[in-house]
């Protein structure tokens, strides 16, 4: 068996387990007893090393990145669209390592057509522009935001616009501009749904990820960002969310957030003392007047009914509440609740 001992501790190619002397027979090994994962094609981890979240995009995304260019080698009159154009845009979307490449036919007859490993589309009611990036042809940015809001699930389509119009990357005017061309498109009406989402003041991808997921649970939309201040006037917490009617503040955290600055040695006792720092926050909120529905971006993703589940325990914790402190929004210190209830 290959020895742990031999081999990186971050992600390593073949060449590389080759390179420490390492065997292609001593890898099948060390794959079938499970001391070892495959990552993706040629690349691998030792089980029980963490990967960091931003390396193991970064890989994602390179592998997607050359499985387009053979794509487009192989389909000439094509161009890279919907998810993996805004991988070459790098719009922050998140895709599966074995996610299919997606072209759209530009020349020649239209034909949408699905192959081993690539989908291609095919538009015949307008014209698609291209514009090459790194290299690669690939539709436009706009048309590229509105392809992926029509065909990912709107959580992940309302996450990737929030960041992206709020980075510059495009413009919810840009945007609407293609959806208004794409007429009777299969999943328009959902694209459209979400630039009403849009919000700007969130502020991570997870806070806009949960906000899709609040809308499909077809619950009210937390006001994000809402900073919080007790009866004294003295700042309490920045919350990702508030629902003022109900008295319950959201927050969507992230396992990054509990490793900041964090080493192999440091990670644990790091985690638990920002876990710490988080009870006692969260104790200052409540004791306001405010139940906290918390959940993690994973398990948002992963088990979206957990998001209401915790929003209605949390709206039944604080049904006799009575709100004691201030909030500051919109440049302004006031009382519950900010807005007038909507039918």
């Amino acid at each position: 068996m290959v020895s742990l001992a031999t081999l990186p501790r971050t992600p390593f190619s073949y060449a590389d387990a080759l390179a420490l002397g390492v065997t292609r027979q001593q890898l099948r090994r060390a794959l079938k007893e499970g001391a070892i994962v495959r990552l993706r094609r040629g690349w691998y981890a030792v089980v029980g090393v963490d990967v960091a979240a931003g390396e193991r995009w970064e890989m994602t995304r390179q592998d997607h990145l050359q499985r387009v260019r053979e794509a487009l080698v192989a389909h000439p009159g094509c161009a890279a669209g919907h998810d993996s154009a805004a991988i070459v845009d790098q719009l922050p979307l998140v895709v599966s390592p074995t996610a299919e490449v997606e072209l759209v036919r530009i020349e020649d007859a239209p034909s949408s057509r699905r192959l081993p490993g690539v989908t291609i589309h095919h538009t015949d009611s307008m014209e698609t522009t291209t514009v090459m990036v790194d290299g690669i042809r690939c539709t436009t940015r706009a048309r590229t935001a509105a392809d992926v809001l029509r065909t990912r699930r709107l959580p992940h389509g309302l996450a990737m616009l929030d960041e992206a119009v709020r980075a510059g990357q495009v413009s919810a005017h840009e945007v609407r501009a293609v959806l208004d061309s794409q007429h009777r498109w299969v999943g328009r009406p959902k694209a459209l749904r979400v630039l009403d989402l849009l919000d700007g003041r969130r502020e991570s991808w997870g806070e806009s990820y949960s906000a899709g997921v609040i809308a499909l649970a077809d619950l009210p939309q937390p006001i994000p960002q809402v900073d919080l201040y007790d009866e004294n006037f003295v700042f309490v917490a920045r919350l990702d969310g508030l629902l003022d009617h109900e008295l319950v503040a959201t927050e969507s955290d992230g396992q990054a957030k509990y490793r900041i600055g964090a080493t192999p040695d440091t990670a644990e006792p790091l985690a638990r003392a920002a876990l710490a720092a988080e009870s006692i926050r969260q104790a200052r909120i409540e004791r306001l007047g405010l139940a906290v529905a918390r959940w993690m971006t994973e398990e948002a993703m992963r088990h979206p009914e957990v998001v209401s589940q915790r929003i209605h325990a949390a709206t039944s914790r604080a049904l006799n509440n009575t709100f004691i402190g201030w909030v500051r929004w919109d440049g302004a210190f006031r009382k519950l609740p900010l807005l007038p209830r909507t039918a």
